[in-house]
This record gives C-alpha cells, sequence and structure tokens, in this order.
C-alpha cells in the first residue's frame, strides 16, 4: 500500500461527516466550537503528514540533501569527494645578485665575452668568478681580469668552454677580494618549507596564497632556485592560475630582494563535490554493480587516489578497441597529465672489454640500481651476454662473475627483468616484475639452453597484457626446459598504476582491491590526448565598465568552462558565451573562434593552454 500524505482540508471535512454520522451536532460553520475544535485536531494531523513526508525524503538519497545526502550514502559505502588544493611549481630569485645577459654570440676558446651592460659588475679587485649560462646545459664559470665598463667586454683568464648565445645570462659569483656590499650579491640562499608566496588580487578576485612543500636552493652565482612545489592554502579551484601569475609573498620575503613566480600553472585544484554531482555518482555507482560494464569500469575509476602523489581522478572516458582486442581507459586528475613513468635505463661501454673480465665501464650508470641483470647488445642489436652485477660506483658495474665474450666499446647494456631463468618444458604463461608497462616500450628476449640470443616481437611471438604484466607465448608447444626470457621496457607509477590495479584487482589485498575487470578483457589504463582549444573574441562594456577592466575576467571564465569539461566532452560555442556573460559589466562578446563548436574524440581532453601553460583564450 503505498503512502499517500493527506491535506488540512482533507481531514477537516472526513472529521465533520464522522461527526454528522454520529452525532446531533448540527453547527460546522466557520467559528462555531466544534469546528474550530475538529480545526485544531486537523491542522495538528496535517502537520504530522508533513514531517513523515520530510522523514521519507531524508531517507532517499534522490532528494536528501547536504548531512543527510552523507548518510545516506554512507551506508552504500560511498562518500563526499572532498575539495583538494590547486599547485604549482614556483622558482626564487635573488634580485641582488649582479648580473647582465650576453651581448653577442661567443664560440668555444674565446677570452672575452660581451653582456648587454657590465656597470654592476666590479672594476678592481681582480680576479673575480663569473657565472654564464644558467639554467642551460653549457653553464660554466668563468675567471675575470678586466671589465670595460664602456664596450660591456669583459675579459678572462681562461678560454670559455661552450658556446655563448645572445641573452645567456652572466651573473658574478664571488667577491673574491672585493668587500661588502658585493659580496652579498654571491650569497647562497635557502628558502624554507612553508614560505608563503600569493598571486595578487585582481578587480575580481582575492589574493590567492600557497605554500612552499619543499625546501628551495639558490646556489650562490644562480639568480634563480630550483623549481620547487607550492600547494594553494584554500582547497579548491579557486586557486586553479595561470603562469607567471604567482609573484608576490603575502608577509616578510624569504630574504631581501626575494622574487618569485610560477613556471607553471596552478592545476589540479577541485571544489568539494557538490549534492547534484554527488547524487549522479552514486547512481552511477549503484548502475553499475554488475561489474565488468563500461559504466562500471567508467564510474569505479572516479575518486581513485594515488597515496604517494595524492593525485585523485576528477574524468575518465572508456574506449573499445575490436580490432586489436584491447579496452583502453583514459583518465584525468585534473591537469591533463597524469602519466609518471619509470624506465629500465641503458648506457654504453666507454671502453671495450674482454672475456673473463669482471667489470663494464659505461658513460655514467649513478642513477642505475645498486645491483641488477644487464643484457649486452653488439653493435646495439644483437643481444651477446646476460650478466648480474652486484656492485655500482658511477660508471662501473662490477660483475658476480666473468664474461665469456669480448665486447667493443660502445656496445649497448640494458637493464632487463629477468622474467625467466631456467623456464620448465613447454611453459607458455610468463609474469613481468613491474606493470603497467607503457605502450610499445617492451622489448623481449630468449636464449634456449646454448642457444643464442632471439629477439621476440609482439603479437606474433607474444601477447602483453600490459596492465597485468602477464606474457603469453604463442607457440601451443611453449618453450625448451632451461630457456631464459628477459625483458626491457617502461612502466607506469603513480595515479596510472593505482587505477590499473583497482581495475585489475590485488590477489594480495582482495579486500581493498576487488577488481572491477570482466576475466578475459586485455584493459589498458592511459592519460588522454590533449586536445589545445583556442578561443578569439571580443567584447562590449556595459555602461559605466571599461572593455580593458573586463579581459581579464572574461578570459578566465571562457578558460575555467573549458578546464571542467571532462575526456571526450565537446566544447560548445554557446557555452563560451554563457560563461563569459557571468562577468559582472558585460553587453556584448563575439567570438570569432572557433567558428562551431569543436568536436573532442573519446580519448581526448579539451584544454584551453599551450604546452608552455599559456592561455589560448584571447579576449579584445
Amino acid at each position: 500500500m503505498a503512502f499517500v500524505p493527506r491535506t488540512f482540508d482533507q481531514i477537516l471535512q472526513d472529521m465533520i461527516a464522522y461527526m454528522q454520522s454520529r452525532t446531533e451536532v448540527s453547527d460546522y460553520n466557520v467559528g462555531s466550537v466544534v469546528r474550530t475544535v475538529l480545526e485544531a485536531a486537523a491542522l495538528e494531523d496535517d502537520e504530522q503528514y508533513f514531517q513523515m513526508v520530510q522523514l521519507l525524503d531524508l531517507f532517499s538519497f534522490t532528494k536528501a540533501e547536504n548531512e543527510d545526502l552523507d548518510r545516506r550514502l554512507a551506508d552504500f559505502g560511498l562518500t563526499r569527494r572532498p575539495a583538494i588544493p590547486a599547485t604549482a611549481k614556483v622558482r626564487f630569485v635573488d634580485n641582488t645578485l649582479i648580473r647582465t645577459r650576453a651581448g653577442i654570440d661567443v664560440l668555444p676558446g674565446s677570452s672575452l665575452i660581451t653582456g648587454l651592460d657590465t656597470t654592476r659588475f666590479p672594476t678592481t679587485g681582480y680576479p673575480y668568478t663569473i657565472r654564464v649560462g644558467e639554467g642551460t646545459s653549457r653553464t660554466q664559470n668563468l675567471v675575470v681580469t678586466a671589465n670595460n665598463t664602456t664596450t660591456g667586454e669583459l675579459s678572462l683568464s681562461a678560454p670559455t668552454v661552450y658556446d655563448i648565445f645572445v641573452g645567456d645570462r652572466i651573473a658574478f659569483v664571488t667577491g673574491g677580494t672585493l668587500s661588502a656590499p658585493a659580496a652579498p650579491s654571491a650569497s647562497a640562499r635557502t628558502i624554507p618549507i612553508g614560505t608563503q608566496v600569493q598571486a595578487p588580487a585582481t578587480v575580481s578576485e582575492s589574493a590567492k596564497i600557497y605554500t612552499t612543500t619543499e625546501v628551495a636552493f639558490i646556489v650562490r652565482g644562480n639568480y634563480e632556485s630550483n623549481e620547487v612545489t607550492v600547494r594553494c592554502t584554500t582547497s579548491g579551484r579557486v586557486g586553479n592560475v595561470g603562469p607567471n601569475r604567482i609573484t608576490q609573498f603575502p608577509s616578510t620575503s624569504p630574504f631581501a630582494s626575494a622574487g618569485v613566480r610560477n613556471v607553471t600553472k596552478a592545476s589540479g585544484g577541485e571544489d568539494a563535490e557538490k549534492d547534484p554531482e554527488f547524487r549522479a555518482r552514486a547512481i552511477e555507482r549503484l548502475q553499475s554493480l554488475s561489474r565488468g560494464t563500461p559504466l562500471a569500469i567508467k564510474s569505479q575509476a572516479i575518486g581513485v587516489t594515488d597515496p604517494v602523489s595524492s593525485a585523485r581522478v576528477v574524468s575518465s572516458n572508456l574506449v573499445e578497441d575490436f580490432s586489436r582486442n584491447e579496452v583502453t581507459l583514459y583518465v584525468d586528475d585534473g591537469t591533463g597529465s597524469v602519466a609518471k613513468t619509470a624506465v629500465y635505463p641503458s648506457d654504453t661501454l666507454s671502453v671495450g672489454v674482454s672475456s673473463g673480465g669482471s667489470t663494464l665501464t659505461l658513460t655514467d650508470v649513478s642513477d642505475w640500481p645498486a645491483s641488477g641483470n644487464v643484457l649486452i647488445l653488439a653493435e646495439g642489436v644483437n643481444p651477446t651476454e646476460l650478466v648480474f652485477y652486484d656492485s655500482n660506483n658511477g660508471t662501473v658495474l662490477g660483475l658476480r662473475s666473468p664474461l665469456t665474450a669480448n665486447h667493443g666499446s660502445g656496445a649497448i647494456v640494458v637493464f632487463v627483468d629477468l622474467v625467466a631463468d631456467s623456464a620448465e618444458a613447454t611453459q607458455r604463461r610468463f609474469q613481468l616484475t613491474n606493470f603497467p608497462v607503457v605502450r610499445s616500450s617492451e622489448r623481449l628476449w630468449s636464449q634456449a639452453p646454448s642457444g643464442v640470443w632471439t629477439s621476440l616481437t609482439r603479437d606474433t611471438d607474444y601477447i602483453l597484457n600490459r596492465g597485468t604484466g602477464e606474457i603469453q607465448l604463442t607457440d601451443v608447444g611453449g618453450v625448451v626446459a632451461g630457456t631464459k626470457l628477459v625483458a626491457h621496457h617502461s612502466f607506469y607509477t603513480n595515479l596510472i598504476a593505482e587505477v590499473q590495479k583497482v581495475m585489475e584487482g590485488d590477489p594480495d589485498d582482495p579486500d581493498a582491491y576487488p577488481g572491477v575487470k570482466a576475466a578475459g578483457v586485455f584493459l589498458s589504463v592511459e592519460q588522454p590526448v590533449i586536445k589545445r582549444v583556442s578561443v578569439v573574441c571580443s567584447i562590449t562594456a556595459a555602461p559605466g565598465y571599461v572593455e580593458s577592466d573586463l579581459v581579464s575576467d572574461v578570459q578566465r571564465a571562457i578558460e575555467s568552462y573549458i578546464s571542467s569539461l571532462r575526456i571526450g566532452q565537446d566544447v560548445i560555442v554557446s557555452k563560451i558565451v554563457e560563461a563569459a556573460y557571468a562577468v559582472t559589466g558585460l553587453a556584448d562578446i563575439t567570438i570569432s573562434t572557433p567558428g562551431s563548436n569543436v568536436a573532442v574524440l573519446e580519448s581526448e581532453l579539451p584544454v584551453p593552454f599551450d604546452a608552455s601553460g599559456n592561455s589560448l583564450v584571447r579576449v579584445t
């Protein structure tokens, strides 16, 4: 029986009818004693029905709101996504540093360089040191013996080592015999964790404050520090700003004449999930509980958080490739760049080595693991020998066993995953140590006992499940007993690896990772292809407003609209206009680019910035 709430008039009329049928009372006119008593009772009954309706609404997550909605959906294991702060990369600068820029190109071996203005550089106390080419691979320290401030020429005690190009930075490094105030400009600087910086206020927005999460250093003689991460003190999209917008210190600067700028846009800030978003996600999640469906995979990816970087999936889309029998899940954390990878390294022999040698001398292996297996490739192509090293001093690998072949200088040495050291007879299935594997990055080799190393071809000799790292040989007979199998590849870490784990499940932790995808499906998690969207428009201000004051606000409104779109969502011109009209003072807008709606493929993410983080939205 359905619950049907009754109104005050219905209750009152039923009461009057009941009294008329069972009593001699006849006066039920408005104002009579009997009618007044019945009205009071009917009013209370009506209030009880109202409260019951409210109570039913509280227990329906399609109608519940705020904390009541949180309580209802918590029964299904769903929680509202909290707001997260935006992050950016910044560099600090030392404005006290004596510096200039190179005025002409200089070839290596020159004993004279020319700066645009050398009047601030010392003209006594020679020799002293300068640093040239900061921020490039051509950085070099040079010793100055004379300074012609008229021509800007600096004489050097020794020839230059690298090319110097117009615009390269030239900075004073050491005080030498100089006394203050020159010496302070050469001091090293340390900017501690917790230093606050800010994007200044605009006409329509208040200042946004960010805090450093790692220590920054300005090396003595350098103008700029290393890049460090800052996190907005206010969670939400409010902290998302473009590059070169974070330029101030809200209070005391870390040192006199310090400067700062963000070299990347501040992004990744997301507002707390609102009721409509939370409700829609809950409905999708409950509708997809059968698991394995496209909807299940897409909805389960939303909200997955990387435990290391705290990045969280805010958008996902699924593409099924029927010809390759592969499903690709594209995910994004709001930045458009979620792919973090690790690479099995490789290097070349700098010195040839003979059979019986116990070391491999390479160019630079300082970032290699302390021990592991390496495969030596003759002429960079044909594998000749697999060896294990157990020491690494940065250029020399110490081998556990002597070499059995000669290897010439320039031979390629690749770090490999020893998938199988001695496979069982007829074995066809193998497992990589690290996965998910980056598409088309893997190289596999096998060697039968007493045989030579052979390169395997994907989809001809083997099939790889990139998501799980499982390898299956296509030869139904498998391998002969004792076969070795090695692999060299790149693999995803951080958020993509975490999403892949959620999709595949973890047999070692089935409670936390029960898995989502169906058996037999090759599922690969990747970041979307960035589709950069340019917008060119002109605006007209309403009376009392000036167009130039509205340009930045309209630009940010359009950027915000495009940035809010998810993977595979088209850019709609009318929505661009609607977003612009949200700016107070705008009377009219004309969109010249794009001329029509921008179609976005199901594997693409629309972004209103170029590769350097500069806006592609131009407002005039």
